[in-house]
């Protein structure tokens, strides 16, 4: 099993007593290659059955498919369960708007995992996906090694990191 860290970006919008998210999206890198420049480096984690499902259905792999966050808190899925119960915030913005109490909030998390990941292309454009082929373990020592915690790359800011996982029809193409 190889070493990867797991980045669940995290958006909730509120306007005044009203609160809704987008959903949560992951991105995966392996940790021997994550001290480059680690934006570049990221790729979308597919771990839910229905993510799994575009993976493998035929007529999905045809065409565009939209946004795809998922509900991590949902314990019926056991991968998005277990990273969503494991994750350390790392970063959090706050976007002000003009209207009065209206603001998005985008929190970033980690999870270090062991497992054995396989590449996958998805949509019309065969973009490269992630998907974790056997077991998924909690990297548990991680977070005890102090170089962990210092590693400028870990804490790069991905504030204006493009997270949003989408795959737009023939014509044009600018899905992540």
């Amino acid at each position: 099993m190889k070493e990867y860290l797991v980045y669940i970006f995290h958006e909730d919008w509120k306007k005044n007593s009203s609160k809704w998210n987008t959903g949560d999206y992951l991105w995966i890198v392996p940790y021997d290659t994550c001290c480059t420049k680690i934006d570049t480096q990221l790729k979308p984690l597919f771990v839910t059955e229905d993510q799994r499902f575009f993976l493998d259905d035929v007529d999905y792999q045809k065409q565009g498919i939209g946004n795809l966050p998922i509900i991590l808190d949902d314990k019926s899925d056991p991968y998005g369960y277990m990273l969503f119960k494991n994750k350390k915030l790392i970063q959090k913005v706050e976007y002000k708007y003009l209207y009065a109490n209206t603001k998005r909030v985008l929190s970033i998390y980690v999870v270090p995992i062991k497992a054995i990941c396989k590449d996958d292309n998805l949509g019309f454009y065969k973009k490269n996906v992630i998907r974790i082929d056997g077991t998924l373990d909690i990297w548990d020592d991680f977070w005890k090694n102090d170089a962990t915690n210092t590693n400028p790359y870990l804490f790069s800011d991905l504030s204006n990191f493009n997270f949003i996982v989408s795959y737009e029809i023939s014509g044009s193409d600018k899905g992540n």
